[in-house]
């Protein structure tokens, strides 16, 4: 059977007492030029089944300082990196996570200028997930093209993408844990022949109060595989060919 978790806060408030054992999110952690840790703010759910992540001010703009000998003013590109970890008890697997995203922004490009959002899935790991090839998973992307006129726009970026995780059955023990790493990328350039001539730039934040990246985690009881009895340490041995758990 299946259980599902919404990050939304007046849902939350009912729910906490009916799931608050099936799964915990645990040790967000951000960072990157795009979202600093003291501007980005972390708003777990009273049983930590679900998290939210509001941006203060997330903007790109073109020319930039130059903070390095390789570095070009006409390049502006920076990222938000996101941590989490999803703790499962015994019995449990972690079937899949829905990334939900509203967030709002204002563009303005003076012409010869080109911009981009992007977010992606980059990794993932633990109960059995490392087997799995790892390659980035684009989640929801903006663009801005080249122009030979202006652009202003004020835009939002709202929409879900379910990530099919499947994860091992938890055992009971410390390391049934999911790792996450999603990273946001928020990107504006001159083009050649506009360098003297033009600039730009994005931002972007939230909605509102309960904007910005939202995270929803699906569990399942696994078959066969009874939930470990409370204060009891169990493993799975072979016995004759077949699979049995020992619990002392």
């Amino acid at each position: 059977m299946k259980s599902f978790y919404t990050s939304t806060f007046f849902l939350l408030a009912m729910m906490t007492n009916a799931y608050s054992n099936d799964f915990q999110i645990s040790n967000i952690r951000v960072g990157g030029l795009g979202c600093p840790s003291e501007q980005t703010q972390i708003i777990f759910s009273p049983d930590s089944t679900s998290a939210s992540l509001i941006f203060a001010h997330f903007e790109s703009r073109v020319p930039s300082p130059v903070v390095g000998p390789k570095a070009s003013p006409y390049i502006s590109s920076l990222n938000c990196n996101i941590f989490l970890d999803v703790k499962l008890p015994a019995g449990k697997k972690l079937d899949s996570l829905d990334i939900s995203y509203d967030m709002r922004g204002f563009t303005s490009l003076e012409k010869g200028v080109q911009g981009n959002f992007k977010s992606y899935l980059i990794s993932k790991s633990g109960m059995g997930l490392e087997r799995v090839p790892n390659a980035p998973d684009a989640l929801i992307e903006k663009y801005w093209s080249q122009s030979a006129f202006p652009q202003e726009e004020d835009f939002t970026l709202s929409a879900t993408k379910k990530i099919a995780l499947h994860s091992q059955c938890a055992r009971g023990s410390a390391s049934d844990v999911v790792s996450i790493r999603l990273q946001h990328t928020l990107t504006s350039q001159i083009m050649r022949g506009y360098e003297t001539l033009s600039q730009g730039s994005i931002t972007m934040d939230t909605s509102d109060l309960t904007g910005g990246l939202k995270i929803r985690a699906t569990t399942s009881t696994c078959q066969n595989q009874p939930a470990n009895p409370g204060g009891r340490n169990c493993r799975i041995i072979r016995n004759g060919g077949r699979s049995q758990q020992v619990c002392i």
